[in-house]
């Protein structure tokens, strides 16, 4: 039995350390484990495939989040933003749409405290002022679109 246990707990540990956990970094060119695995990260989709006897994730196109959270009946309101204004539910207004930062948090280039900042509130000058012009932002914050504000 003591054996057993102590084979059993070895193999968890090295799966542990040995596998990368489902947190590890999905970005494109980045290693990955099995080819055909797919990733949905920052509203882009990701492949897992064989390039030069490597296995890489690979960028695929932008996808909208298969589960959204409902809007009431009257659409997506500034109280409903206001109350999901955490880490854990971060909502935020950018001309016009409500989006649904909370998995951007932790993956945004500028740091998560960029984002945590426009959890709850309209968030459209802090955007513009940061990325006017641009239009990586702007495709990769289409990702996260929940719908339009109602007034």
């Amino acid at each position: 039995m003591k054996k057993t246990f102590a084979l059993v707990t070895m193999a968890l540990l090295l799966s542990i350390v040995v596998a990368p956990g489902s947190s590890a970094a999905v970005s494109a060119g980045a290693a990955c484990t099995k080819a055909g695995l797919t990733n949905i990260t920052g509203g882009f989709k990701y492949t897992c495939v064989k390039k030069s006897g490597k296995l890489v994730w690979v960028k695929g196109a932008a996808v909208k989040p298969s589960a959204k959270p409902s809007a009431a009946a009257g659409g997506y309101t500034i109280a409903n933003v206001k109350a999901n204004a955490s880490a854990t539910s971060c909502w935020t207004v950018i001309k016009g749409n409500v989006y649904d930062l909370t998995a951007w948090i932790n993956q945004h280039p500028g740091g998560s405290s960029s984002i945590k900042s426009l959890c709850g509130i309209d968030g459209s000058a802090a955007f513009a002022a940061q990325h006017q012009g641009q239009s990586k932002p702007e495709s990769r914050l289409a990702g996260y679109l929940l719908g339009p504000l109602t007034k």
